[in-house]
């Protein structure tokens, strides 16, 4: 998906590129906004917040998924282990495939996620009964997961596209990310917890 948005598919249009770019964060944010607006619509028909027990619900699914990125608990992910659909950056030009792959890419949970804390941030969203409340909580998610692909701002080609990647890739298997996603998580729980 990065390679459709690397500026060697757009020329020498540095304009065009940085248009992809812009179109795929503002869909990855605003599918990942409509999402949580959706979880804290139905938790609002739900009667949510639900006050101690809404936090409860928070803080155990937090560290559920802290203790997975920490110490390797299994613990599933609610998602599809699906990337979006390749084809759409042979079919539209690069600024549509960008936005649809950012639309695809925003809500988190029907494509691939590696770690947990989306999860926690969706129950959240889900137990705060607010829909704005979920699209601000979730929206950050949409946002950085769009910005991910400026990584790929400085490649003249797609070998170096290719290599960014791999490197990316090869970071996400260290425990670096593992670790920053347990502290986020912790840090969410904790929250949770004074609130009670």
């Amino acid at each position: 998906m990065v390679e459709a948005i690397v500026p060697v598919v757009h020329g020498k249009a540095r304009s065009r590129y940085a248009l992809s770019v812009f179109l795929h964060v503002v869909g990855a944010g605003v599918s990942a906004a409509v999402l949580g607006a959706t979880l804290g619509g139905i938790g609002a028909l739900l009667r949510a917040p639900w006050g101690t027990a809404g936090l409860i619900a928070i803080t155990t699914v937090a560290l559920a998924y802290a203790l997975r990125e920490s110490a390797g608990v299994p613990v599933p992910i609610p998602d599809r282990h699906q990337q979006v659909p390749e084809w759409w950056r042979g079919f539209y030009s690069p600024p549509v495939s960008a936005f649809l792959y950012g639309l695809g890419l925003g809500p988190g949970f029907f494509t691939f996620l590696s770690f947990g804390t989306f999860v926690a941030v969706a129950v959240a969203a889900f137990a705060s009964g607010s829909p704005l409340v979920g699209a601000v909580l979730c929206a950050p998610f949409g946002i950085a997961r769009g910005l991910s692909v400026i990584v790929s701002a400085t490649t003249h080609s797609g070998d170096d596209a290719g290599r960014v990647i791999d490197r990316l890739e090869t970071l996400a298997a260290t425990p670096v990310p593992r670790l920053a996603n347990a502290v986020a998580l912790a840090g969410l729980a904790a929250a949770a917890l004074v609130a009670i």
